[in-house]
């Protein structure tokens, strides 16, 4: 028997008092956040490097995070900044400068959270920054390509439950980028937004933006970054980057609860109770509740 139909028997006070109860279940299991445990990264690390096609170190480097971003938990993304070379941006001079950085390889993990001048990046490193306590944020990253247009899009959702005051970057890189016999990924290209959100608790915001592809640039080989800074945790270089993604990423390696399966358990629990005792209720033989009688007995 379903709650509409205890209605339409004059059982409403029983109708309202299920309908309260599924709809407090429904809010508490949507507003709720599972625990994270503390052996697990509580978030995916922005790596920035800085590297040169000319640093031998910067070559062997780039077998490294090939490794590193090849795994499915995408524990790091990455951006790489060139310097002093063919694929050298005004933005990765200025970026190099903010950390004051002057030799390649070098790298700024998480907006400078920690960094290291002259040496390549180390998982150690990128794991102890993955445990760090921080603001928990969901990203959802897409992209779309149409002509020499990409169209990125990004999710950006708070899930502590309280207010949260950051900033949003859309980085484009290129991948799968050959020279003199080596491969060089995440190639730094240019950024599609870089976008202030104030996030109420529980709620989210999508940030968008268009890239215009230049000639040269490899549309099939572009991959979208996006990642969020909390303002709220300014260090030396500026906000920590509490959360990346890319736009391969289904979801986060941010541990979640299923609401919606805990929901439907929940929700078929209620009905069973309903089922069980609406009918001491309303006079009825749990016989005559099956069969749809009304207290009548069935001629033959």
């Amino acid at each position: 028997m379903t709650i509409h139909e205890l209605c339409r028997r004059g059982n409403l006070v029983v109708c309202c008092k299920l309908r309260s109860t599924i709809l407090l279940l429904a809010l508490t299991l949507a507003l709720w956040i599972a625990p994270v445990n503390s052996q697990t990264s509580t978030h995916s690390v922005f790596v920035e490097v800085f590297a040169s096609t000319w640093c031998e170190p910067s070559s062997r480097e780039q077998v490294l995070i090939q490794e590193l971003s090849g795994n499915k938990s995408h524990t790091a993304h990455f951006v790489v900044f060139h310097l002093q070379d063919a694929w050298s941006t005004t933005d990765a001079v200025n970026r190099a400068t903010e950390f004051d950085f002057n030799f390649v390889p070098s790298h700024a993990l998480d907006g400078g959270y920690t960094r290291t001048s002259g040496a390549i990046v180390d998982t150690s490193e990128i794991d102890a920054a993955s445990f760090r306590s921080i603001h928990l944020i969901e990203l959802t990253v897409t992209k779309a390509i149409n002509g020499n247009v990409l169209s990125s899009q990004v999710a950006v959702a708070e899930r502590n439950g309280y207010l949260f005051n950051g900033e949003v970057a859309i980085y484009i890189v290129e991948n799968g980028i050959y020279l003199n016999g080596s491969e060089w990924n995440f190639v730094y290209r240019g950024q599609a937004a870089r976008q202030g959100i104030l996030l109420k608790p529980n709620s989210y915001q999508v940030v968008s933006g268009n890239w215009s592809i230049p000639v040269g640039v490899k549309a099939g080989n572009l991959e979208v970054i996006a990642v969020v800074f909390d303002k709220g945790t300014l260090g030396k270089y500026g906000p920590y980057a509490v959360q990346s993604a890319c736009s391969k990423d289904s979801v986060l390696a941010i541990p979640e609860f299923d609401h919606w399966m805990l929901l439907v358990v929940l929700t078929l629990l209620v009905n069973a109770f309903v089922l069980r005792g609406a009918p001491a209720r309303s006079g009825l033989t749990a016989y005559e509740s099956r069969r749809g009688l009304s207290g009548k007995s069935s001629s033959r």
